[in-house]
């Protein structure tokens, strides 16, 4: 497939983007907006350099005693030529030829040690500019990543894995060169190109206003460039994300593409988002690849310029001069053409810094500035207070709640849970029970209503004081790569090996945990894929108990253990969670039938409550429950 093919069906998908808008989600239309690199911005980036401004500051004095000593290279040239040329064709007096050579080699000398000078600057600008611009992306990634952690679960709940990596890595990534040589390239090519015009003009006017006219066309196919090139890396950007995207999700899901027998149909799709970025990318090259090349003609045409223009001058004996000497101005006309390379390179290496660097910046930049300005949906309010001690009393009251607010998942709940008190949550999958648990918390926040810990609003309290004094088991018991007595430790992490296997004992969990190879230095694996699910949620178990919470959650906490290691845990639940406020959401009923209260959830509503025997004696919905357990457990 050639390149033109490629650059014509990419305008064709463009063209076509409009009409599947409508088949995006909301972060996939938002993304789809591409915006030109606008200065507010270019401003929140230099914001984050701002703070080390005195080392760019350094850095950029140092570099540019190099580039200055450097452009000093085309006047050292200019003399010794001019000496060499007066000298091979006999027109210095004998008398002067000894002088000749001493200031000669005197020049030569100079320079010599001019060069040495640049490359120790050169070095210490390249050290000092690599080492501030490093500390910006550690502050970056540093603040995205906290900024991640306090972002709300409704956020997790609506945003892909993909996206989210794709801007703490290759969105932050592209902004790396721009943050360490982004300041250096714009001081120092402005430098260079000013300086080379100036010393093109003070080396001969004439020929300094024979190039001059080529400068207006540098300025309108800059601007062209700029225009065209923003929009295709914008949708070069996004292009990628969907396939880091699309490679995450697959990656992630791994079992159920293996059990289904989807690899060839992922590919298919992995294919052609890898088509679609190729196309983006090539529309990228398509301008650069005519952008470059102009480039080079305009620096080309001017050499010539120099060249003709100066080979004339020196042969008609109309070249300036120096009054010391009688030379032939060829050294004139040689430093014309290496300022004239001194000024066209900026320019061509501005294209190159705008194109491979300045842009994909500014794409990244955009996107991770916009995840640091997501809002939390849930956050401490201003003047929230630190939740003292608690004994663990829960209260609902009239709490309607919607993952959607439009949608309300619970409709005017109200209980109380008393200190120590075990609660039940029964219903259909989808009733509302993980909502309930979610709510308690502070994942999410009611749109009515009010939940109350020892009568204290949690809205009106700090998260970390109250998830301090929560423990909690999920559904889908997660373990972090490391040691079995690290994840344990996860909860506390100041706690002694003492602590830990103390809470092992307490638990149960710690004979279980002594069979594994390594015994609690057994490596759990990425994601806890070298432990059975068992012995994944006894290491979960274990570490909620090590929190020692007031308040217990366990969300489906039995649902993947197997019977032995479930009868273990329920043989030590009642002591263990003694003295505990403990919420339960189980379909297994006989992990509930000693709750102190059960709720029984229907379509986010509590249709039946009371403990096990009450609610069978009712024969309600519960019963029924019951008895269809009953009969699958026979």
């Amino acid at each position: 497939m050639t390149l033109l093919s490629l650059g014509s069906r990419w305008r064709k998908k463009t063209k076509r983007a409009a009409a599947d808008d409508d088949d995006l989600d909301d972060e996939d239309r938002e993304e789809a907006r591409y915006k030109p690199i606008e200065w507010p911005l270019v401003r929140r980036l230099l914001s984050w350099l701002a703070p080390n401004r005195k080392q760019y500051a350094l850095a950029i004095s140092v570099g540019l005693i190099y580039v200055l000593l450097e452009m000093l290279g085309p006047k050292f040239l200019q003399t010794i030529i001019d000496y060499g040329t007066a000298w091979t064709t006999g027109k210095l007096p004998l008398t002067s030829r000894a002088g000749a050579i001493w200031h000669m080699s005197k020049i030569m000398l100079l320079w010599a040690g001019v060069f040495i000078v640049s490359l120790s600057c050169q070095r210490w600008c390249i050290l000092i500019m690599t080492r501030v611009g490093e500390l910006v992306q550690f502050n970056l990634r540093r603040a995205l990543f906290t900024h991640l952690q306090e972002l709300s679960m409704s956020f997790y709940d609506k945003t892909k894995l993909g996206r989210i990596i794709s801007r703490c890595t290759s969105d932050i990534g592209a902004m790396r060169e721009c943050n360490v040589w982004g300041l250096w390239q714009v001081v120092a090519n402005l430098t260079m190109m000013l300086v080379a015009a100036s010393m093109l003009l003070y080396t001969d006017a004439r020929l300094f206003l024979s190039v001059a006219w080529l400068g207006p066309i540098i300025f309108a196919l800059n601007h062209y460039y700029r225009t065209k090139s923003t929009r295709y890396h914008q949708i070069a950007r996004e292009g990628w994300t969907r396939v880091s995207t699309n490679l995450a999700e697959n990656i992630t899901g791994m079992r159920v593409v293996t059990a289904f027998n989807r690899q060839i149909p992922n590919l298919g799709v992995f294919n052609s988002l890898q088509r679609d970025n190729t196309y983006n990318n090539v529309a990228v090259a398509r301008v650069n690849g005519i952008y470059q090349p102009l480039l080079s003609l305009i620096a080309f045409i001017g050499k010539v310029i120099i060249l003709l223009y100066g080979g004339y001058l020196v042969i008609s004996g109309h070249i300036d001069k120096p009054s010391t000497v009688v030379v032939e101005g060829v050294g004139a006309v040689v430093a014309a053409f290496l300022y004239w390379d001194w000024f066209m390179n900026p320019i061509i290496n501005f294209g190159n810094f705008y194109a491979t660097q300045l842009m994909p910046a500014m794409a990244g930049a955009e996107r991770v500035f916009n995840l640091l300005d997501t809002q939390p949906d849930v956050m401490d309010v201003q003047g929230a207070k630190p939740l003292p001690r608690i004994v663990g009393r829960v209260t609902f009251e009239n709490v309607t709640f919607g993952y959607n607010p439009e949608r309300p998942v619970l409709h005017d709940v109200s209980f109380e849970a008393q200190p120590g008190q075990m609660f039940a949550l029964v219903g259909h999958t989808g009733s509302g029970k993980s909502s309930i648990v979610s709510l308690i918390a502070r994942f999410y926040q009611p749109q009515h209503g009010r939940v109350l810990v020892d009568g204290h609003d949690i809205r009106d309290v700090t998260g970390e004081s109250l998830h301090r004094q929560m423990g909690l088991v999920l559904q889908v018991n997660y373990l972090f790569s490391g040691s079995v007595m690290e994840n344990i430790r996860y909860a506390r992490p100041e706690s002694s090996e003492e602590d830990v296997i103390n809470a092992a004992r307490a638990i149960g969990s710690y004979d279980a945990i002594m069979t594994l190879k390594d015994g609690f230095e057994s490596e759990v694996g990425e994601r806890g894929a070298n432990m059975s699910l068992g012995q994944r949620q006894l290491i979960c178990f274990t570490r909620a108990f090590l929190a020692d919470p007031r308040i217990f959650m366990l969300d489906e906490a039995t649902s993947a253990v197997d019977t032995a290691t479930e009868q273990l845990v329920q043989n030590s639940l009642e002591k263990l969670l003694a003295g505990r406020t403990t919420f339960i959401v189980a379909h297994r009923l006989s992990t509930i039938m000693s709750a102190d209260q059960i709720l029984v959830i229907d379509a986010g509503r509590i249709i039946e409550r009371g403990t096990h025997r009450q609610l069978v004696a009712a024969g309600g919905k519960y019963a029924l429950l019951y008895q269809q357990f009953s009969h699958h457990s026979e």
